[in-house]
This record gives C-alpha cells, sequence and structure tokens, in this order.
C-alpha cells in the first residue's frame, strides 16, 4: 500500500505519542495517546452500546456530528472494531507497479529507480514517474539512508495494513445487535482487537505491576505474548495489535534476485521459452516455477527485445545484405523552423540577466562556454532534442541539460559538483541562464532519456557534423573503451566485469567507439555493459550507429582492434561496406595455427631496425574469399603479433604501414579521457552513463567544428596535428580575465583585459564578426543573440609627465 506523506507522517509520530503518553500518565503500561482519532471512536460507541447512553448525549460530551458516530456505528457493525480505525489517505497506483518497485529493491537496494522507468513500459505497466518510484520505495524503507531499521518498520507497517485488507474482505459473523446493544457491544471469539484494547485499558489503570497476571489470566493472554504486543503497540500505536496474517509462501520459492533476473532476460531475449531460460541461467528449479514468473509479469506477451543495457549483442547473420539503408538528415535540416513554430522561449530569468547587462558588466573567467555556444548551436542540439527527446525535454523553454553539461565539459569541470560549487557563471549564461543549477537538476531530469532517445540523438548529432564537413567516413576505425565503474556497488547494481589493460577483470562499461580517421573526430559512441564481447555487438552497433549515418558507398576502409578478431565479423564488414579491411588479430586457435604456418612458409623481411615480418594468403572458409595474413617478430623479445587485412595486393610491409591511420582512435579516445572527462559519467546507471557519452560527443564535435572555423596556424604542430582542447582552455577558454556586457546591437560583448600576445583573441574576434554578416553568429537559447570579442590590455599604461602646481 502507497500511503500519501500525511498518512507516513502520521505512522512516523506515533512512538513519540506514546511515549509521551506513558510519561505523562505515570504509568508503565501504554494504552491512550494523543492525536489517535482511534479512541474517541471507540470511546462514542462504547459510551452508546456498553453504557446505553444515546447518540445525543456522546455527540455532545465527544463534541462530535450525530452523522458521524452513525458513521462509526455502521462500520463497527460491518468490520467490528477494525473499522473504527483511521482512514488512511493512499495514493492509486498500480498494483503491478508496486510489486515491480519493490522487487528491484528486494532484490537489488543500491539499484537506481531508473531501471524501474525502464521495466515499467516494457511490462506494458501505467501510471510510473521518477516521483512515484521514489514515494513507493520510501513507504516500503527504502530511502536514500537504505537503513535496515527503516526497512524493518515499513516492512512490519505494510504487513499490518495488508493484513487489515484480509480481514476486512472476510465476511465475519459478529453476534452485536443494535436491539441488544449492552449484552452484544463484547465479542471477544470475533474480534479479537477489541479484546486486546479492553486488555491494554485495564493493565494501564493498574498502579502495581504485580497485580498485571490476574488480569492476563482473565482475559486469556499469555505474558510472553503480551510484552510482543506491547513492543509493537509503542511503535505502531493501535494499529500494531491487530492480528497479523500469514505471509510466508508453500512449494518451491524464487529468489528476488532470481525473479527480475528472469525478467531482464526474457526482456532483452524474448525468444527465451521457460525451458531456455532454465538453461540459460542453469536453474535448479522447476519450468512450472519459472512459467509463474512469466504469467505473473505476462512476459509472454513480449515479442520485441529491450535495450536494458546498452548495444544488444547479436551474433552475424548467416546472411548479410549489402543494400544501402536511407541514410538519416538531421533534425536540424529537416526543421530549420522548429524554435518559432513551436513558440519555444528563453529563460526567463535569463532575459532579466539580459537587461541588466546593457548596464553592468559582469566579471567572467570562463569564456570558453560561451564562445562554444556559438557553435554548438550549429549542431541542432535544440532540434533534436525537441524531436528525438522525452516529454519531459520538450518543454516550452529553448534551453535544456544536456546544452548546460556540454559547456560544463568544455568549460573543464569534470564533475557536477565542481561545477556547481564554482562561483563563475559563465556556462549557466552560455547555456542560456541565470544562475547555475542545482544538483538535483541534472540527476533527475536525465532520469527521464532512455537508450532509444540516446541513440536517435547521437545518430542525430552525427548526421549534422556530417553535413557540415566535419566527419567523411572514408577510412573508419572501430574500437571499445574498457571504463571503470565508480560506483561502490557494482555487483547489487548487476554490473557485469570486463578485462582492463592489465587483464584483470573489474567492474565496468564498455563503450563502442567509431572514429574517422581522416579529419580526426569521433563519428559515434555507444554504450555497451562490461561483459559484452566485440564480435557479438559488432553487428548491432555497426547497423544502427553506422550504416545509418555514413553511407555503405562512401566507407574505403575499416580498421578494427584485436577484439574484433572473428571470421564473421571480417566477412561482414567486408561485405556490409564494400570495403577493404584491416585488423589487428587476437591469437585464438585458429589465429595461432596460421601464425605457426606463416612462421614456417613465409617469406621474412625486416621492418625497421627491431622486427621482422613475414606475410602468407589465406582463403576465408565462409566466403572463399583471400585474405592476406602478417606476422611481425620482435627481434629481441621474440614478441609476436598478427595481421590481416583483405587488401591482397598489398605487401606486408604497406598493410602494417596503413595500419597506423587507425591510431587516431586510440590517442582520441586518451584525449576524451583527459580533456572531456569520458570516464567521469554523472551516474552509475547504464542510460545516465550513456547520457554522459552523448554530451562528451557533442562536445568534441563542438571544438571540432570551432577549430575548423577558427584555422589557427599556432594550433597546428609541423607534423600538421591539431591542437587538444586543454591548449584552448589555457589560451582563450578557461581562467581569463574578462568582463561580460551588451553592445549596441544587443549582442554579448567579451572584453579580454590581459591583452593578446599571442593574437588569437584577435583573430577569433575577426571570425566572429565575419560570421555575424554571414547570419551565422547567434545562439537560439539567447534569443538570437551572437558575441563579439574586444581585447584590451588594463596594464599597458602610457607615461605621462605631470608638472605640479603650486599655489599662493
Amino acid at each position: 500500500m502507497v500511503l500519501t506523506s500525511s498518512s507516513l507522517e502520521y505512522f512516523l509520530t506515533i512512538p513519540y505519542r506514546t511515549r509521551v503518553a506513558m510519561t505523562e500518565s505515570g504509568s508503565a503500561y501504554p494504552y491512550m495517546y494523543d492525536e489517535e482519532p482511534f479512541f474517541k471512536a471507540y470511546n462514542a460507541i462504547k459510551e452508546i452500546w456498553a453504557h446505553r447512553k444515546s447518540k445525543v448525549f456522546a455527540s455532545q460530551h465527544l463534541k462530535i456530528s450525530r452523522d458521524k458516530i452513525k458513521e462509526w456505528e455502521d462500520m463497527f457493525l460491518c468490520y467490528g472494531t477494525l473499522g473504527l480505525l483511521k482512514n488512511l489517505s493512499v495514493i492509486n497506483i498500480p498494483s503491478q507497479l508496486e510489486k515491480l518497485v519493490v522487487l528491484i529493491k528486494s532484490a537489488r537496494q543500491h539499484e537506481c529507480a531508473s531501471l524501474a522507468l525502464k521495466l515499467y513500459p516494457a511490462l506494458d505497466i501505467p501510471g510510473a514517474s521518477l516521483k512515484t518510484i521514489r514515494h513507493i520505495c520510501r513507504c516500503y524503507g527504502y530511502g536514500q539512508r537504505l537503513n535496515a531499521k527503516d526497512r524493518e518498520y515499513f516492512s512490519g507497517l505494510q504487513h499490518i495494513l495488508s493484513s487489515i485488507e484480509v480481514h476486512k474482505s472476510k465476511s465475519v459473523a459478529y453476534i452485536r445487535d443494535k436491539k441488544n446493544k449492552a449484552k452484544t457491544f463484547f465479542d471477544f471469539e470475533h474480534d479479537p482487537l477489541q479484546q486486546r484494547i479492553e486488555l491494554f485499558k485495564s493493565i494501564s489503570e493498574c498502579e502495581k505491576g504485580r497485580q498485571i497476571r490476574p488480569i492476563l489470566k482473565k482475559f486469556g493472554v499469555n505474558s510472553n505474548r503480551y510484552y510482543e504486543l506491547r513492543a509493537r503497540y509503542t511503535r505502531y500505536g493501535v494499529w500494531g495489535i491487530i492480528d497479523l496474517i500469514q505471509i510466508t509462501k508453500r512449494g518451491e520459492k524464487i529468489s528476488p534476485e532470481l525473479e527480475l533476473e528472469i525478467i531482464e532476460q526474457r526482456l532483452m531475449d524474448p525468444s527465451l521459452s521457460a525451458y531456455k531460460m532454465i538453461d540459460k541461467l542453469d536453474l535448479k528449479c522447476s519450468r512450472s516455477n519459472v512459467q509463474k514468473v512469466y504469467s505473473k509479469w505476462r512476459l509472454s506477451q513480449i515479442k520485441e527485445p529491450v535495450s536494458l543495457r546498452g548495444v544488444i549483442s547479436r551474433s552475424v547473420p548467416a546472411k548479410v545484405a549489402n543494400d544501402s539503408l536511407q541514410i538519416k538528415t538531421s533534425a536540424r535540416l529537416r526543421f530549420p523552423n522548429l524554435i518559432e513554430d513551436n513558440n519555444l522561449k528563453v529563460n526567463r530569468c535569463f532575459s532579466e540577466l539580459v537587461k541588466c547587462l546593457s548596464y553592468k558588466k559582469v566579471n567572467i573567467n570562463n569564456p570558453g562556454a560561451l564562445i562554444s555556444a556559438l557553435f554548438l548551436d550549429g549542431l541542432g542540439v535544440v532540434e533534436a532534442i525537441h524531436t528525438y527527446g522525452p516529454t519531459s525535454f520538450r518543454s516550452s523553454e529553448i534551453t535544456n541539460n544536456i546544452i548546460v553539461n556540454v559547456l560544463r565539459i568544455i568549460a573543464g569541470f569534470p564533475t557536477i559538483h565542481d561545477f556547481v560549487f564554482n562561483s563563475d557563471r559563465s556556462t549557466a549564461i552560455g547555456s542560456g541562464l541565470s544562475l547555475n543549477p542545482k544538483k538535483s537538476r541534472f540527476y533527475d531530469s536525465l532520469d527521464e532519456l532512455r537508450f532509444e532517445h540516446l541513440e536517435k540523438l547521437r545518430n542525430d548529432a552525427a548526421s549534422q557534423a556530417r553535413e557540415l564537413g566535419l566527419i567523411y567516413g572514408n577510412e573508419i576505425a572501430v574500437d571499445y573503451h574498457c571504463d571503470q565503474s565508480d560506483s561502490r556497488f557494482p555487483g547489487n547494481k548487476k554490473m557485469s566485469k570486463a578485462p582492463d589493460k592489465n587483464g584483470n577483470l573489474v567492474y565496468a562499461h564498455r563503450p563502442q567507439i567509431i572514429w574517422d580517421s581522416i579529419t580526426n573526430t569521433i563519428i559515434n559512441i555507444a554504450y555497451c555493459e562490461g561483459r559484452s564481447r566485440a564480435p557479438s555487438a559488432l553487428y548491432e552497433f555497426c547497423e544502427n550507429n553506422l550504416y545509418k549515418i555514413i553511407s555503405p558507398d562512401a566507407i574505403h576502409e575499416i580498421y578494427c582492434d584485436s577484439e574484433y578478431t572473428g571470421e564473421k565479423q571480417i566477412v561482414y564488414l567486408f561485405i556490409r561496406s564494400e570495403s577493404e579491411v584491416t585488423m589487428c588479430l587476437k591469437q585464438n586457435p585458429k589465429i595461432k595455427k596460421w601464425k605457426e604456418e606463416t612462421i614456417k612458409k613465409g617469406t621474412w623481411e625486416s621492418y625497421g631496425e627491431k622486427y621482422k615480418i613475414a606475410s602468407l594468403d589465406f582463403t576465408l572458409a565462409e566466403t572463399r574469399k583471400p585474405f592476406r595474413f602478417v606476422v611481425k617478430v620482435n627481434i629481441e623479445t621474440n614478441a609476436t603479433r598478427c595481421f590481416g587485412s583483405t587488401h591482397i595486393d598489398y605487401s606486408a610491409k604497406k598493410i602494417l604501414d596503413t595500419y597506423h591511420i587507425r591510431w587516431p582512435i586510440e590517442t582520441g579516445i586518451k584525449e576524451l579521457i583527459k580533456d572531456y572527462y569520458l570516464n567521469l559519467p554523472t551516474g552509475t546507471s547504464p542510460e545516465k552513463v550513456e547520457t554522459h557519452y552523448y554530451c562528451v560527443m557533442l562536445a568534441k564535435l563542438t571544438i571540432d567544428y570551432f577549430r575548423s572555423v577558427l584555422c589557427e596556424s599556432k594550433w597546428r604542430s609541423p607534423q600538421d596535428w591539431e591542437c587538444t582542447l586543454q591548449t584552448i582552455r589555457s589560451s582563450i577558454f578557461s581562467n581569463e580575465n574578462c568582463e561580460l556586457s551588451l553592445n549596441d546591437s544587443g549582442d554579448f560583448l567579451i572584453t579580454y583585459l590581459d591583452g593578446d600576445p599571442l593574437g588569437i583573441k584577435l583573430h577569433l574576434a575577426q571570425i566572429l564578426e565575419k560570421r555575424k554578416t554571414m547570419g551565422l553568429n547567434k545562439v537560439s537559447w539567447w534569443g538570437n543573440r551572437g558575441l563579439q570579442i574586444n581585447v584590451k590590455d588594463q596594464f599597458d599604461f602610457q607615461e605621462t609627465d605631470v608638472k605640479p602646481s603650486y599655489s599662493n
């Protein structure tokens, strides 16, 4: 039963009220306590029935209406003394939703509410929201503290409430008769609650403790039983002494952990019947027991797989179609007037701030957040959120928390904690707000994002980047990354393990990343759970995150890491995109066999000073396609590495040289970790982790867009390597002494006060001025205001000769 906040407060204050009553009465045995309507109702009925008082007398004496007395009398005749208990206010919630939340918390106490938000639509349960789920948790003792005593208290309370419902549903033949009230008022045989009320009343009137034994004997109650009832009475009041129903189950029992595991496995794989589920989970129970879970949650009706932990692992099908999918265009290109058509508005507090800036200057330290906002808006994040985002994100305001998170990352705040407790408001202003949002706004709003939303949002960002020329997709690299989980209770949250760089199994998230090796930027990133493996996840990942963005005809070369070793995977990539595939190979039994054969039959040649290489051609068994196999041996340590390529016309040396094109993804992942805080997600649930990956992806594309527009020569190395975000931060983005104001045209004006020794700021000012004339220097969540740059050196003083004047 889900109680309202007032009902919860009523029960939580009962122990205090019973203690106060015992103290004021001077009795060691509790009975009546304040603010309990039951006693007034029981005394009124007792006056009328047992003492033969009139209803008028009882009404005047107790100061209550006769209609209320009549209502109590009807409830007393129908349910006995139970009917006089207070009517509790409850929240009408579907019973299945209540059972689901309790099941999740019983199985995994530290699991986030986001799991229930994922499961309820998949199980076709209506009426769920984050607020509702948290209130259910509170009613069952699973609050923020996760205290064992809280769970014990609320478990007992729920047992009492369910017992009352069962007792009221039974038809009891009470002997009470309105025509013979005095003789039929006491009915201890059919009304045990009345017996205990009279028992507690009689004992509370005793002055000495030794006198209670005759009273217990009179009422037929054992002393041990009385002290048990007394303990419940001091904890739950009069509610604690009702008869409790038995809640134990007969026969085989399925634990909450196993029941939840069956639900999750069935949702992720609808092909699992009860027999297959027993085989997969290696269960020792009967099929009928598993079938009970299927029937209880209507799992047999689920026909489509549900993504609960990122990319669904799915083997490559026997036949791979190489037909071209329709490449999706971005929401910004399809709905260029979405903001005007939907009448989206600028944040009201931000509008007030803009008015203040017209006559007042504000000091800021991180101007990069405002500069980046110009280019983040160009990625169409607002149009994407209002097209593919959840309902809670499609508000009347233009700005949203995704924008705040992206600018937070660019400004250099690794975590929400660092951002919230920083006094600089550059990120908030850049996001179209006036003040930094509180922590709860980040964590609560992001709970509504599901994997299906995030996949569409990521693909839309990649499509917009393709349309802006940030990615080409001619030569791409695919890789896994092991992000060790920061959760204190990873096992309780059903996280799985993955091998880290040292080969140790750790609880981790494993994002799959697609990288454009030519433009050195990210194409897409998707969440995978720790136990997912590259060969089984590759097909679903590429179909949903690559070929919907980049046409297979545009891909010329694919570079893969050794984790994707597998003949089916090579054939899939080769046929699906009709491109060449080059990859490092993990030495499984088949690769070891090829390696031994290559060492024996291959022709060796030197590769640099430390290595020697040999190659041999093999035929892929499934497609009869030729495949060139290369063995690379370290001359000093004799360590071997294996490579393979579908480039039959390439020599072994050229294959290894071209494999270096894959290295940008390795350096790119390191940059994402160091500068974009890839390993510091804003939560531990899979959706929140992927939301963080989406924000990191947007931040990376925003900076790449900014660099491509600025074309700053000082940010390029002699080897034509572009600078990292950390260099941009130290140059113009972060820890700068700036003033923010409005210029005459209504645009924001950032004034750098410490000069421009490198000339980068003046170059940026010229670029922004040109983009203003082209209509590109504007931000939608600023009310289409632009941004201008001014540079001033406040320490450049001109010396002047000032002659002192003398006066008589």
